[in-house]
């Protein structure tokens, strides 16, 4: 999380139960297409371990091998991970409720939003000094010093390319509150990069890792109609 280490640790222990809880219900209510989305607040959870650990590697003066580590981990999920993730979360949906073009759509979205993650986070990996973790203005700056990944972080067009990967596979889904999650996460993103756009990726993984608990009332609505 994007405000301390004990902010990370406190999301990462409520969001962690929620996803694994979600994922129960969606297997135990036959909505097993809904399972990944279910897992993904366990994803945030986890991702706001790493940066609460990353917090505690800068509170100690950059202790190292802990800060490195932690900052390609953090990386991962920002740069890849959700790109692989979220349009998988869609596509698996889609088996449920979209027509079968739609689902062929949706497939393909996901392999070019997989290809793209990897091969964002390809020279992270393997090229840790290109990533310069800071504090400023009391938030977690990543700073990832490559042509490519400035392009995206400050360029409008490669912002609107990830962005787009992220919301437009949830919003194109007929399930109304995947649709609703989508748009929410579209405000997030807005309303980061107006206030907090020099942390964004902090800030907007915190933004999100809080919107996922939205996910267990999507995964919920069978049993809360029956109630």
């Amino acid at each position: 999380m994007c405000f301390s280490a004990s902010a990370s640790f406190t999301a990462a222990a409520v969001l962690v139960p929620i996803g694994i809880y979600g994922t129960h219900i969606a297997r135990t209510t036959d909505q097993k297409a809904y399972a990944p989305l279910a897992m993904t607040p366990a994803f945030f959870g986890t991702q706001q371990f790493v940066e609460g650990l990353q917090w505690t590697a800068i509170d100690n003066g950059g202790l190292e091998p802990l800060g490195s580590i932690t900052a390609r981990g953090f990386l991962f999920f920002a740069y890849c991970f959700w790109m692989i993730w979220i349009p998988f979360c869609a596509y698996s949906i889609s088996k449920a409720t979209e027509t079968e073009a739609m689902q062929k759509r949706l497939k393909w979205v996901w392999i070019i939003a997989s290809i793209l993650g990897i091969g964002f986070y390809i020279p992270v990996f393997f090229q840790p000094m290109l990533v310069q973790p800071a504090i400023e203005a009391g938030r977690i700056v990543y700073n990832v010093d490559t042509i490519w990944h400035n392009f995206v972080n400050t360029e409008p067009v490669g912002q609107l390319v990830y962005w787009g990967f992220i919301v437009l596979p949830l919003v194109a889904l007929k399930d109304k509150g995947v649709k609703m999650f989508g748009g929410l996460i579209f405000i997030s993103i807005f309303l980061t990069w107006f206030t907090h756009s020099q942390a964004f990726n902090s800030v907007w993984c915190f933004y999100c890792a809080v919107l996922s608990i939205f996910i267990l009332w999507i995964i919920n609505r069978p049993r809360l109609k029956h109630a």
